[in-house]
């Protein structure tokens, strides 16, 4: 097997070069064609005259890889499907653009523990599940100290409990993720690895010092409340579980963890986010 393949989103294809891309009308010219020039012959990249359509030359074709972002870059000469035969040049050039990853088998360092009886931690326990993990449901953190992750979905705000399971599971290097619901918005908070990582303690805080009404948001977070109807269907709770399972990935697959907080609307289902430091690193200037 061969041990390069293309990263996520990238593609390849095959165009041909020279099609005219509308019909002849009733004289045989094709409208994309000038008057008094019909192309004829085969082998050199033009087209041949087939009852009056364009057929392209089948020796005409080029190899097209379309980015990640859209970019469509010919390619010369074809890439066949081991791409460890490509030559020394253009396999350090697609390495250097990010078009060619490592095939790695997926790995998880450990069980996953998921916490929460509502929509979002039973569609996340069972998408983590598709996806080669293995999950522990479990009703608390600190019946989750053999597994690698723990996981909170909270359909409702941060319980309490999650400043104990800040100490708990950062100081025994577990990694602790979060996901609570305000209203119509659900919380994703970063992934902490560490006791000098970003906690739910920081989160909370740095969200009441940017806040235009620290006061009201602190009440809101504490007080009880009349509510309508949950936002949360199984559409949005899947949305959701599906960004904490990529989350999860990454930090599986040890990719650089990002602190951002996530604001997931689940009325239209968009996301919007922002860094966040820990306390500990604004309080040093480190910002």
């Amino acid at each position: 097997m061969a041990r390069r393949t293309l990263a996520p989103g990238v593609e390849i294809f095959s165009v041909t070069t020279g099609t005219v891309r509308q019909a002849a009308d009733t004289t045989g010219r094709s409208e994309a064609e000038p008057r008094g020039r019909r192309r004829t012959g085969t082998g050199n990249g033009h087209a041949e005259r087939r009852g009056g359509l364009a057929v392209p030359d089948e020796s005409a074709k080029v190899t097209v890889l379309r980015t990640a972002t859209g970019e469509f870059l010919p390619v010369q000469p074809e890439i066949g499907e081991d791409l460890d035969q490509l030559d020394p040049g253009t396999l350090r050039a697609f390495e250097d653009r990010g078009l060619l990853v490592e095939r790695e088998p997926r790995y998880w360092p450990g069980p996953v523990a998921v916490v929460g009886g509502g929509a979002i931690a039973l569609a996340l326990s069972e998408l983590l599940v598709r996806i080669g993990a293995e999950v522990h449901r479990v009703p608390t953190p600190d019946a989750a100290l053999g597994c690698a992750a723990v996981t909170w979905c909270h359909d409702d705000h941060p319980p309490a409990e999650w400043a104990k399971a800040d100490v708990l599971l950062t100081e025994r290097s577990i990694a602790w993720q979060r996901c609570s619901v305000e209203g119509a918005t659900a919380v994703i908070e970063p992934i902490s690895l560490g006791p000098e990582d970003l906690t739910h303690t920081d989160v909370r805080a740095r969200r009441l010092a940017a806040s235009a009404s620290p006061g009201h948001l602190q009440a809101y977070w504490s007080s009880e409340r009349r509510r309508g109807p949950s936002p949360i269907g199984p559409a949005e709770a899947w949305f959701v579980a599906a960004l904490l399972a990529a989350d999860l990935e990454a930090w599986a697959a040890r990719r650089t963890a990002s602190r951002r907080l996530r604001m997931v609307d689940l009325i239209s289902l968009t996301v919007t986010e922002q860094p966040i430091l820990p306390l500990s690193a604004v309080s040093s200037g480190d910002v």
